[in-house]
């Protein structure tokens, strides 16, 4: 393998700009001014009822729905927040463990421990999501909830996760957030377990700068949640209902009419967008699978695929820091992915010292959860730990031609020393 670090750099002037990466805005055209107008001039960019009401978000829901082919759809101000009222529908809290993969962003974990579980890190596999085999030998009885994270715009082997998790009596939560569009075998991610989250922020396939979406085909599921992301009783034809058996504790963390006109403007255009990365993730691919020393990230199925990120990696660690280190000096985006922040569970200051919001030490401290919490640090989990050490992330630009692919296959060799 010829990672070095000889050869001669691109001058400034030779370096090709890549556009930093947010999928969604690059896409922005009148569509998206249009629908932020409409709501403006309507006076009316609250959730439930307005001046004009338009219920752009009661429509989101029914088309974010019918995407993704699932009955429900519950419309939130973030992802985070999706989890959370995710979390509230499954009853998640004291006593309960929530398997979740040692490969995510922080906020899969933190909503758990916000909940008051448990997290149990999973191993990950060579599709960079949770490794099934590592998932059936963690399973407790007091497991309750699996959250496959579908990371960097591909599935995990969500198939075998939701059989183990049904064969255990779990419910599956599905992470969806960096991975809107894709699918497995002609199916939509977030189709495949008991409820699902995606996320609308601002570095997604398509955004809004924030706002998500949790959608499932239960309907007391989705009542809770649409209890637990506002007020905490479910709302119908704009008003709370007051008394609903559902009575729980609410987050008032509705998305606001604009948020959702101009995820509506996005949504018919996501298609679009990850066809674009995908196709230049495969060129890119094919052009620099001659290199040796190093291998792709294991994708399930290639179709779908959204193309947002290229997994690499390396036969060592030090090929791959020095890949990622030639890389981004020569002006190719690139990350060695121990230093990959918050996406890395060791990187994760609260969840490794077992911090807590409050000062009594909840949820580590709670009565329910005597004896549950694990070790967080680095060699909790060997496998993915050298996993992370060999592999580097790169982002795809959504709007490369084919001179910026080939700028692109060009950088990737010279960091490679190919």
């Amino acid at each position: 393998m010829g990672v070095t670090n000889g050869g001669s750099a691109l001058s400034s002037s030779q370096k090709p700009v890549f556009p930093r990466e947010f999928p969604g805005v690059h896409y922005y055209d009148s569509a998206e001014e249009e629908a932020a107008l409409r709501v403006i001039r309507h006076r009316s960019p609250f959730r439930y009822y307005g001046a004009n009401f338009l219920a752009e978000a009661d429509s989101l829901e029914k088309e974010f729905a019918q995407v993704v082919g699932r009955k429900y759809a519950q419309a939130v101000c973030s992802g985070t927040n999706g989890l959370a009222a995710a979390l509230a529908a499954l009853e998640v809290g004291p006593g309960q463990e929530v398997l979740v993969p040692g490969f995510m962003w922080v906020a899969t974990i933190g909503t758990v421990v916000r909940a008051g579980a448990i997290p149990v890190l999973v191993e990950i596999d060579e599709t960079f999501g949770m490794d099934p085999a590592d998932l059936e030998r963690k399973i407790t009885p007091r497991s309750s909830v699996v959250i496959p994270v579908h990371m960097c715009g591909a599935a995990c082997d969500i198939e075998t996760i939701v059989e183990i998790a049904k064969r255990y009596g779990l419910k599956v939560l599905e992470d969806c957030a960096q991975a809107n569009g894709g699918s497995v075998r002609g199916r939509k991610l977030g189709a495949f377990g008991d409820i699902a989250m995606f996320s609308f922020q601002m570095n997604k396939n398509i955004t809004a700068g924030e706002g998500g979406i949790v959608v499932t085909d239960d309907e007391r599921l989705y009542l809770r949640a649409n209890a637990a992301h506002d007020v905490g009783v479910p709302w119908k034809d704009g008003n709370a209902q007051a008394d609903h058996e559902i009575a729980l504790w609410g987050a008032g963390s509705r998305m606001s009419e604009i948020t959702a006109a101009i995820v509506r403007a996005q949504l018919p255009k996501l298609d679009k967008i990850t066809s674009a990365m995908r196709a230049s993730k495969e060129r890119i691919k094919s052009a620099i699978s001659d290199i040796p020393g190093m291998r792709f990230r294991k994708i399930v199925d290639p179709a779908g695929d959204t193309g947002a990120a290229l997994i690499v990696i390396f036969n060592t660690p030090g090929m791959a820091e020095r890949f990622a280190l030639n890389a981004s000096e020569i002006g190719l985006p690139a990350i060695w992915m121990p230093q990959y922040g918050m996406h890395i569970y060791y990187n994760i200051k609260a969840l490794v010292e077992k911090r807590s919001n409050s000062p009594d030490g909840f949820p580590w401290t709670h009565p329910a959860n005597e004896g549950l919490a694990r070790n967080y640090g680095k060699g909790t989990l060997p496998k993915s730990d050298e996993l992370f050490e060999r592999s580097v992330v790169l982002p795809v630009p959504s709007l490369m031609d084919r001179a910026l692919e080939d700028s692109y296959i060009e950088l990737f060799r010279k960091a490679a020393g190919a």
